[in-house]
């Protein structure tokens, strides 16, 4: 039997469903409510609270019915009285199915959130359902055919679904109870029956259950917990038993030799940080334990994690005479990788090549073989080093840069190379508990002390008026041999972002605003040039060609040009704040004052709030709290991630919760190796991680 038939529906609704993921009746169950009301607490009118975010429920029944005629509205004034005799009135615009539904004298209970206005407390279009035994003959206000139950919709808390392309909450809401019986028979339990029990668990049909139309507040808060313990819990067991995979490939423990690394350190031109060193020495030791490394390196823009990979790939060389790989998700991130290791690396005997999309086909054989045969020693990388036909003598540590750009297939093909030691860099702050939740299988470290020496960056939240009386002070500081970033969003017009200029308009702009600049100095840079074209740029801004850059975000992951001390961000409201913080990074480079902008064309509301908190601090972890409760953990996090982001940021952030689903997630595979035992789940993780369901 198919959904058509199963739902009683139509075949327009099956097509919308279908086209949202929905196929089965499994599917379906697995399509959870976004929120609820609670229809239990039914309140008297003079008990109604009007500050309240959420719909409130009172009772009453219909006294009289009136029409409004405004020009060519319907307006329906309805009044009704309380269980108190108090006076309230319900609005419905326009709907005349709707209002005629409610029949005078009758009691309902009416959902919504009141107002007081014109000396009345009004409900605006709210839901309405009867109040008794009696009505359950009644039809359904909102429109559909089927008869009212009063255990449905009323004295109860009431599931609130997500609408699916013109298909109501309601409707929902109706289908999942008209069907409930069936999750008995849909559903079957995967976890062991005594570890239910001793993590006091609900069933998974009884949850499913109690997902969709809770019996009462506790039992909607256990279901809840079970839902988010077994997404978290199924995440735990794949990385787990992903690590225990890549581990397989053991060699024999062995001494580090912290003379290489001490000689190497005493070379550099300046001093490690505290933090830094100590991450270099959880990585060596890392380095002889016996099993792979799998290590998370955190640090902020300018900490200069880069250093650390760059000292690895040395001690990795000089004490196992290994290779060493670099890869990054952008060829110009990749390229000023090539630049750093080659400056460090060379002069102590240690070849250093770079391979990506855009060398010839000559070139990239000629790469593959000298990888091959080892004369290679350190190799920085796009993602096509992944390819079938690269290969290597000895391959020992492998850096991916910018974490999140990189998922955990493309992790998987490093085990044809033997489980080199990875090290995944990530300038992304991730507080410990979504660490635990995401990386499971890695050790996190954290470089969380900056280079001595610099001065802090000057931000400031200006409007476009402010901007353009800048001006004279900009060309002030270009005479005196500095230069200067101008950043927009997008690289042309879009026609949902219309109000946004372009890169290409805002260079117009630039030599319209600054004709004391000659046109060559002004550059322009953005993601539509050829990898040759913007290196053209890039070095004509380096060597004083150019003295104000316009560009688009390509600047991010790029730039290290000492004299750029100013920078304008364009229509700033468009980015999140760590976006903005990473960008104004690239004007800290020396230790000359800089300046950082952020014009909006609205210095007020949220979302100017929101741009303030950058005057005041450069808290990468604050400012990525901020854009977490905005944008959500997917999407923080990046594709690797984004199955995660339904996820509440109050689970996510409570690492008493993810430590105990860790720590569950270890006892199951103690009892239960590779999960034999449990086919279910065995064959589940096999296949996919999905948060949105339970385990089919």
């Amino acid at each position: 039997m198919g959904l058509k038939e199963e739902l009683k529906t139509t075949p327009r609704y099956v097509s919308i469903l279908e086209e949202n993921g929905i196929h089965s009746m499994k599917d379906f169950f697995n399509h959870f409510p976004r929120t609820y009301e609670n229809r239990t607490d039914v309140k008297p009118l003079n008990a109604l609270l009007f500050d309240e975010k959420g719909k409130t429920s009172t009772k009453g029944h219909i006294v009289k019915k009136n029409i409004i005629r405004r020009g060519n509205k319907m307006i329906y004034d309805i009044q009704f009285h309380d269980i108190n005799g108090a006076v309230g009135y319900i609005s419905i615009f326009n709907s005349w199915f709707l209002a005629s539904k409610i029949i005078e004298w009758n009691r309902y209970i009416i959902v919504w959130k009141p107002q007081f206005k014109y000396g009345k407390i009004i409900f605006s279009h709210p839901d309405i359902v009867p109040a008794t035994a009696e009505d359950t003959t009644s039809e359904n206000p909102m429109g559909n055919d089927t008869n009212l139950n009063q255990s449905f919709n009323s004295w109860r808390i009431f599931p609130i679904y997500s609408e699916m392309q013109g298909i109501k909450p309601w409707w929902f809401a109706q289908k999942i109870w008209n069907n409930l019986t069936k999750v008995d028979t849909l559903f079957q339990e995967y976890l062991p029956e005594n570890f239910i029990k001793i993590y006091h668990l609900l069933p998974v049909t009884e949850t499913i259950k109690n997902l969709h139309f809770p019996e009462n507040d506790e039992k909607k808060n256990q279901a809840l917990y079970r839902l988010f313990f077994d997404r978290l819990l199924r995440i735990q067991l794949y990385s787990l038993l992903n690590k225990d995979k890549y581990q397989k490939n053991k060699e024999e423990k062995s001494e580090p030799q912290w003379e290489i690394l001490k000689k190497f350190i005493e070379w550099l031109p300046f001093s490690l940080t505290h933090a830094q060193k100590k991450v270099l020495l959880h990585i060596v030791e890392d380095f002889h334990n016996g099993k792979p490394m799998m290590r998370l390196l955190q640090g902020d823009v300018g900490s200069w994690k880069t250093i650390v990979a760059v000292i690895s790939a040395f001690y990795i060389r000089k004490q196992f005479q290994g290779q060493s790989v670099i890869l990054a998700p952008l060829e110009v991130l990749t390229n000023q990788h090539f630049l750093t290791f080659s400056k460090f690396l060379l002069s102590q005997w240690i070849r250093v090549e770079l391979l990506t999309w855009s060398l010839t086909k000559t070139q990239k054989d000629k790469i593959k073989e000298q990888l091959k045969n080892g004369t290679i020693q350190v190799l920085v990388a796009t993602h096509a080093v992944l390819q079938d036909d690269v290969m290597f003598k000895n391959l020992k540590f492998v850096c991916i840069d910018e974490q999140h750009k990189f998922g955990v297939k493309q992790r998987a093909k490093l085990q044809k190379f033997n489980s080199p030691h990875i090290l995944q860099m990530s300038a992304t702050p991730i507080p410990r508990s979504m660490a635990l939740a995401f990386f499971g299988e890695f050790d996190v470290s954290i470089i969380d002390e900056l280079p001595s020496g610099r001065i802090p960056i000057t931000t400031k939240v200006i409007s476009e008026k402010e901007y353009l009386t800048l001006k004279p002070w900009i060309l002030q500081k270009i005479n005196q041999g500095q230069k200067v970033f101008i950043v927009t969003p997008l690289i042309e017009e879009s026609d949902k972002i219309d109000d946004v200029k372009s890169a290409l308009q805002e260079y117009e702009q630039i030599l319209n605003l600054f004709p004391e600049l000659w046109s060559d100095k002004v550059g322009l840079l953005h993601g539509k040039l050829s990898s040759k074209e913007k290196d053209q740029v890039m070095q004509e801004f380096k060597t004083w060609k150019k003295c104000l850059l316009v560009s688009t975000t390509v600047i991010e992951v790029w730039v290290d040009i000492p004299e750029a001390t100013i920078m304008i961000i364009k229509s700033s409201e468009r980015f999140w704040l760590s976006q903005l913080h990473q960008l104004r990074w690239r004007i800290w480079r020396s230790n000359l004052a800089s300046y950082c902008f952020l014009e909006t064309q609205k210095k007020s509301g949220d979302t100017y709030e929101r741009l303030k908190v950058m005057e005041s601090t450069s808290d990468w972890f604050k400012l990525a709290e901020i854009d977490l409760q905005n944008r959500g953990a997917g999407e923080l996090l990046g594709t690797m991630q984004s199955w995660i982001s339904d996820i509440p940021l109050e689970i996510l952030n409570n690492l008493k919760f993810m430590e105990k689903v860790r720590e569950w997630a270890e006892r199951l595979l103690t009892y239960y190796p590779q999960l034999e035992g449990l086919p279910l789940l065995q064959s589940y993780l096999e296949e996919k991680i999905s948060t949105s369901a339970f385990l089919n």
